[in-house]
């Protein structure tokens, strides 16, 4: 299991923005307010009845936003709303997968089991220990928390699909991996760490925040970016990161020159034994690292992970299924490099396939077999022996049925056949089945006609 690197940091300003029906709001913990824009038509007192539950908000707003004119209010002008005011929070995100020791909190919250379902909101914080947590956000942005993060909600809005979605998190420590959905207006994500921010529109990204290992040392970030463009900034510099590029900083230093990540890894698939997973070696890794997942595609959903010096890794004690894998390569300087994935299907290996009919006369050989679950192919061998030690005709088909044309001279076979999947160990061998040339059977049963009635007379 990998375990990442603990970082302190003190608390973001939290702040909230919500848009529906064309209405976006925000929020600050240190002011204590919501952001409201006003949209055409509003009033104070109908932004007062329809958010809050403020017995005289409609007279305390206009002073609290310091409006000499409440009658006059311009659309877009912004109104700080005091959060108790408010008659409910909205939801900013779910967690949709929770694998091992996560728990959320607030500031009016003790530390509390998270579990999938799970409805988080603006200022929630969320630890994850062994294991790993993926969260989905209204505009269906996710975030993956590695092992030993620790991520807190600082704003979100729900909007419509004609607006633009804003959501920002802190990263005191650990690893996250974002993934923004590509849509149009793109979401603006970003994720702010001790030592520096990273900012995006639509993109797939990873975040590592760096805890100090001593005393007197400088917290450090590193962002890796697997598809779009990420801008990252950290002491008033600012650098925009390509799709295959990292970037790191240390607090107050500034950032590096971005790094070329090493190479998708590409899949080896000489070997199917179950759990057993394989890929070419890279040289400039260091390690690798693989990520078991659950079957689905739409989004990462993180079983376990482990670091492996070797290009190949076997599952152990899975239980029957399939599920997806990634795995990249780590360079010298900590990178972790583009992702390769593949689904692994864990079974003990198919079922054999039986073999229901079977013929050999003078036009060929013919063979029908039972379909076998997840089998996508069939392999048939034909041969002169029992024990198969010489082989006359072979045929890897996706039917259910074969036809053969061995040699004139060959009179007696015998015929086997076993089931192949891509994902899944092949089966065994079929019992064999053994034919004999219907005119030459036809033969030997008038000869031993013959010779049963001479003996009767």
């Amino acid at each position: 299991m990998i375990h990442f690197i603990n970082i302190i940091t003190t608390r973001a300003i939290l702040c909230l923005t919500l848009l529906g029906a064309s209405v976006l709001f925000s929020v600050q913990s240190q002011a204590g307010d919501w952001r409201y824009s006003v949209r055409p038509g509003d009033t104070i007192w109908s932004i007062c009845n329809q958010y809050t539950t403020h017995n005289d908000c409609w007279r305390d707003l206009a002073g609290h936003n310091q409006i000499n004119n409440p009658k006059q209010l311009s659309t877009g002008t912004v109104l700080l709303i005091p959060v108790e005011w408010l008659k409910q929070a909205p939801v900013a995100a779910q967690a949709v997968y929770i694998s091992g020791e996560v728990v959320f909190s607030s500031a009016n919250q003790k530390p509390a089991e998270l579990v999938n379902g799970q409805d988080l909101r603006i200022g929630h914080r969320i630890e994850v220990g062994q294991g790993s947590a993926t969260l989905r956000f209204a505009d269906g942005a996710t975030i993956v928390m590695s092992a030993n993060s620790e991520l807190i909600i600082d704003s979100s809005s729900a909007i419509k699909q004609a607006r633009a979605q804003s959501i920002e998190v802190s990263l005191p420590r650990g690893e996250v991996q974002v993934t923004v959905p590509k849509r149009m207006p793109r979401t603006q994500f970003r994720i702010k760490t001790p030592s520096a921010v990273a900012a995006v529109r639509g993109t797939k990204f990873r975040v590592i925040s760096v805890v100090p290992s001593a005393q007197g040392q400088s917290a450090a970030m590193r962002s890796e970016v697997l598809e779009g463009i990420v801008g990252v900034s950290s002491s008033g510099e600012s650098q925009d990161i390509s799709a295959g590029q990292g970037v790191s900083t240390i607090e107050g230093q500034g950032l590096s020159p971005a790094a070329t990540l090493i190479a998708a890894p590409r899949w080896s698939r000489n070997c199917n034994d179950p759990g057993y997973v394989e890929w070419q070696v890279s040289l400039s890794a260091t390690q690798y690292r693989l990520a078991l997942m659950e079957d689905d595609i739409s989004m990462d959903k993180v079983i376990s992970t482990v670091s492996v010096a070797d290009s190949n890794y076997v599952f152990k004690g899975l239980e029957e299924g399939c599920y997806q894998v990634k795995v990249n390569a780590v360079d010298g300087q900590g990178y972790n490099g583009l992702e390769s994935q593949r689904r692994l299907c864990y079974q003990a290996k198919l079922d054999t396939p039986q073999i229901t009919q079977a013929e050999f006369s003078r036009s060929g050989l013919s063979s029908d077999w039972e379909q076998v679950q997840d089998a996508m192919r069939y392999r048939i061998e034909v041969s002169e022996e029992p024990d198969f030690s010489s082989v006359i005709a072979t045929e890897t088909t996706e039917a259910l049925s074969v036809n053969l044309s061995p040699d004139s001279s060959v009179n007696s076979v015998y015929v086997r056949v076993k089931a192949l999947a891509d994902e899944i160990p092949e089966s065994d061998y079929s019992e064999p089945v053994h034919l004999v040339r219907e005119n030459n059977k036809n033969l030997l049963i008038g000869i031993l006609a013959t010779v049963l009635a001479f003996v009767a007379l």
